[in-house]
């Protein structure tokens, strides 16, 4: 007699059960339903037909459990629902002869969102009308997470309700991924404060801590340019909790605006990408802690070391109150997770390939997040430390480091290595065109090609049509398995805005002063700069006290030893300053631009970032201008009279520091312009003949229709003036007087107001061009 036939109904979807063999229900490649859910066992439950009937065993370590209770074995007489695990959000399947309506669904537990965490999730009765949370233990609600302030919030009664309070916390507090400062809340509203999760239910509260075990899936994600060309076509797949995913394929394939658009950085224009089934995109600002990013440019200071660059980055990561010690903790943690505790004092720019990828690593799991991606972290790397660097990533997804707090984490890495491709779960193959050729686990990749090695592979992926490779995996049953089982039940959004960019972790002063620290230890630390900045000036000096003659700045002189010493004096000054301002500032951005482009994807402000190089940059170059024109002019005579200050000399020497600031302010709108930092050195060439021509030193430029007006616009030309008019130039000037160099208060403090309002507007322009580095943009 033909066995009756068996159905399993899961997220709408209704799957036949043949009567030959054990069908198993679970997570991963192992099952033959891959539930995608994080507290499901890779082999959760076992369907079989046995001469008693159809029965149901339970093979996991959560626990199966149908109406409250837990099973090991149950006969299936009849429709049923069974939930794998005993947490609120628990996958529920249900199974039932083909004859038979399906089963009422199992009514989810008030707790749901929380469960997906894939943390421990607790309850506790509320016998007060207040509750304070945060991380001292003298709080209600005691969170051991560094991302979380001191006093971070408060719970208040409110009626039936409660309100949630925002107590000016670092990273902030988060209701439905929403911030705010300050809320009412329902039951069914989820507070988030750093990885914890609160849920408040009458007298109960219900939190779950994420500590890594979570699920990450991503559905019909597109992305198209402003131009129309898609960068990435329809990318769907399922990952569970502490996998490891490779991302491979030829160059153009979009494995980077994939990485983008994972992160969120560069958010796909359809598609949906979730965490622990939480809209990325939506919660952006909320989940935005739980993702690492190692870019293939080191996010690092090179000059350094390994300890003191995590120093600055937990200070920059974690809330201001959270005292050194705690810090300090944390670094020795990610340090030994990584191996890297033996090089923590050596400088970065000492460490092998490897270490230094180590090195960026550490940097993001300084916050324990539970998504780490990495863009070509064994790029350059020879075969034994892409292996090493591979066998760290799987290390990190499992979370066999017991010392770092972590229960492990999903970890997507984009290669053009295949040598280790074995450690992964999981392989993403991306064909020409962003088209999704292949996914699932590595070992069934050549199969599925037909190839005999990954070289032949992508050889394959460069002859075929991408949207025929993709047609084709479509139809395969790696796809029904590993891509359309898994992200069926994934809920769509039809509109959203995309992400801004992270509002700041920190207070604008408390960021401005690790900045502004950081920066000044690597201008200590890289001791050829450090001299270079000290050399110049004295250098330019020397060259100075080689302009001829006796008369210095005083015209009274020149006119009786019948010399131009003051003029060409005074071009000299402004010119050196030009020099010093430009050549301290032109590589300065651009050359920590991966840097700061992850530090701003986390909460960087932009404008404490950009004033830390102005105050710092202003200082160092107002010095040397200050420096160079005392050196230039020692033992010469000054000017005969000042016009403003009671003193020439002091006239002159604000003149020089005027221009040397403001071209200082040039080199950083350049230096944040510019792409490449080789780009830099035929600009300022550029720059300094500019300030050259148009100072009005070299010959009059006053009266020269179009040369004039251009000279308005260059900072030496106002410089020039102010010291001009202080010296009384234009009685000696031979090419006729210039309007700007009258001898009086007016036009000295006319050249000094134009040069402040070139530095603000300067200043101004350096961020809008930084703005637009913004690793987040609203979606079109």
């Amino acid at each position: 007699m033909t066995p009756p036939a068996l159905e399993i109904v899961v997220g709408g979807r209704r799957l036949p059960v043949a009567p030959g063999r054990p069908f198993v229900i679970g997570r991963g490649p192992e099952a033959d339903l891959d539930v995608g859910h994080p507290r499901a066992s890779r082999r959760h439950v076992i369907v079989e037909h046995t001469p008693q009937g159809w029965t149901l065993t339970d093979a996991s370590r959560n626990g199966t459990w149908v109406d409250g209770r837990r099973v090991t074995t149950l006969p299936l007489a009849g429709p049923v629902s069974v939930r794998l695990g005993d947490t609120a959000d628990s996958a529920v399947v249900q199974v039932l002869p083909v004859s038979a309506p399906p089963a009422p669904p199992a009514v989810p537990a008030p707790a749901d969102v929380l469960a997906r965490q894939g943390g421990q999730t607790s309850v506790r009765h509320v016998l007060t009308t207040r509750l304070t949370v945060g991380r001292l233990p003298d709080n209600d609600v005691v969170l051991d997470d560094l991302l979380v302030s001191r006093r971070h919030a408060e719970l208040h009664r409110s009626g039936a309700g409660w309100r949630i309070v925002d107590l000016n916390s670092g990273n902030g507090t988060f209701v439905n991924g929403v911030r705010v400062t300050s809320a009412e809340i329902t039951p069914r509203d989820v507070v988030g404060i750093g990885h914890a999760l609160l849920q408040l239910q009458g007298d109960r509260l219900v939190s779950a801590e994420d500590t890594g075990d979570v699920g990450f899936s991503v559905q019909g994600a597109s992305v198209t340019t402003d131009s129309g060309r898609t960068l990435l076509r329809d990318v769907s797949f399922a990952l569970p909790g502490r996998s490891l995913l490779a991302v491979v394929g030829p160059s153009g394939a979009g494995k980077s605006t994939l990485l983008r658009a994972l992160t969120g950085s560069r958010p796909a224009d359809v598609g949906e990408v979730r965490y622990a089934g939480r809209d990325l995109y939506a919660e952006y600002d909320e989940l935005r802690h739980r993702i690492g990013l190692v870019p293939q440019d080191d996010v690092l200071h090179p000059q350094l070391t390994v300890r003191r660059a995590l120093r600055f980055a937990a200070r920059l990561r974690f809330p201001a109150d959270v005292p050194e010690a705690a810090r300090e903790r944390r670094i020795d943690e990610v340090l030994a997770e990584l191996n890297l505790t033996e090089q923590a004092g050596q400088r970065i720019d000492t460490l092998s390939g490897g270490q230094r990828k180590r090195t960026s690593v550490a940097l993001e799991l300084l916050t324990r997040p539970s998504l780490l991606f990495l863009d070509e972290p064994t790029s350059g790397l020879d075969p034994g430390l892409d292996k090493s660097v591979m066998q760290t990533l799987r290390g990190l997804a499992d979370g066999s480091d017991t010392r770092s707090g972590s229960g492990g984490r999903t970890v997507v890495v984009v290669t053009h290595s295949v040598l280790n491709l074995d450690l992964c779960d999981r392989l993403l193959v991306l064909a020409p065109g962003g088209h999704v050729a292949f996914f699932g686990p590595p070992r069934e990749a050549l199969e599925y090609f037909g190839a005999p090695d990954y070289a032949e592979m992508f050889l394959l992926l460069e002859r075929v049509p991408g949207e025929t490779l993709a047609a084709r995996y479509r139809e395969s049953r790696q796809h029904s398995r590993y891509v359309a089982q898994p992200t069926a039940g994934m809920p769509r959004v039809v509109e959203r805005a995309a992400p801004e960019v992270a509002p700041r972790q920190q207070g604008f002063g408390a960021q401005l002063g690790v900045l502004c620290r950081r920066y000044l230890a690597v201008i200590a630390a890289d001791r050829q700069y450090a001299i270079f900045l000290v050399a110049l000036p004295l250098v330019l000096a020397a060259l100075a006290r080689l302009v001829p003659g006796d008369s210095g700045l005083s015209t009274t002189r020149a006119l009786e030893l019948q010399e131009v010493q003051p003029s060409q004096l005074m071009l000299v000054l402004v010119l050196g300053g030009a020099l010093m301002g430009v050549a301290a500032a032109i590589r300065e951005l651009v050359k920590e631009r991966p840097v700061y482009v992850r530090e701003r994807a986390i909460g960087l402000s932009m404008p404490a970032y950009l004033l830390s190089k102005l105050l710092v940059l202003g200082v160092v170059t107002g010095l040397q201008a200050a420096v160079f024109t005392l050196l230039a002019l020692a033992g010469r005579p000054g000017p005969d009279s000042a016009v403003v200050l009671g003193s020439g000399l002091l006239e002159v020497l604000l003149a020089v520091v005027g221009v040397t600031v403001v071209t200082m302010l040039a080199g950083l709108v350049i230096s944040a312009a510019i792409g490449n930092a080789d780009r830099g050195m035929p600009l300022l060439v550029l720059v300094l003949m500019l300030e050259l021509v148009v100072s009005g030193g070299l010959f009059p430029v006053a009266g020269y229709a179009g040369l004039e007006q251009l000279a308005w616009l260059v900072p030496s030309r106002w410089a020039f003036a102010m010291g001009a008019a202080t010296v009384d130039l234009n009685r000696v000037a031979r090419g006729g007087p210039d309007p700007l160099w009258t001898h009086d208060a007016a036009h000295w403090l006319l050249g000094a107001g134009v040069l402040v309002g070139m530095a603000g507007v300067l200043a101004v322009a350096t961020g809008l061009v930084l703005r637009r580095l913004d690793p987040v943009r609203r979606r079109r």
